[in-house]
């Protein structure tokens, strides 16, 4: 069995070898941080339906030869993680970056993180207003904070 400490210096490592100078240097002067962003658990497995009463997988439609039908076009995506959201934004140093993040975010998923944000009165607001305020109140009022420090 391995170390996972020395498991994770290595993969570190691996990361800090491929960050461009700039990123490097951000982190050396504290303009910048690492953060652990938890990803999705691995997909589950077939569902109760698809197994045989022996517990095997039951044979798709697509392993007899018959090919589905398309999907649509226009497949629902997962809706983005909340708490994976906001870690991901307490790694970003620019405002800039935080709405790159978020445009590509449906305004009900952007609602959904400024709930978890505790934001008020975004109900009524557009897309690009709820990213607004959900860079401000994170990005934003961080910066804000790092400099009223420096005074």
């Amino acid at each position: 069995m391995t170390d996972p400490t020395r498991d994770v210096a290595d993969l570190v490592t691996a990361l800090l070898r491929e960050l461009p100078a700039a990123d490097l240097a951000a982190l050396a002067e504290g303009r910048a941080r690492l953060a652990v962003v938890p990803v999705d658990p691995a997909p589950p497995g077939p569902p109760a339906d698809r197994t045989t009463s022996a517990g095997h997988p039951a044979v798709a439609p697509a392993d007899r030869g018959v090919v589905p039908a398309r999907p649509s076009a226009r497949r629902a995506a997962p809706a983005p993680d909340p708490v994976a959201a906001r870690a991901a934004l307490a790694t970003m140093s620019r405002r800039d970056d935080g709405t790159a993040y978020l445009s590509g975010w449906t305004a009900r998923d952007l609602r959904v993180l400024a709930a978890s944000l505790e934001l008020r009165g975004v109900a009524g607001l557009r897309k690009a207003d709820l990213v607004a305020r959900i860079v401000d109140r994170t990005i934003g009022f961080r910066l804000a904070s790092a400099a009223i420090r420096r005074l």
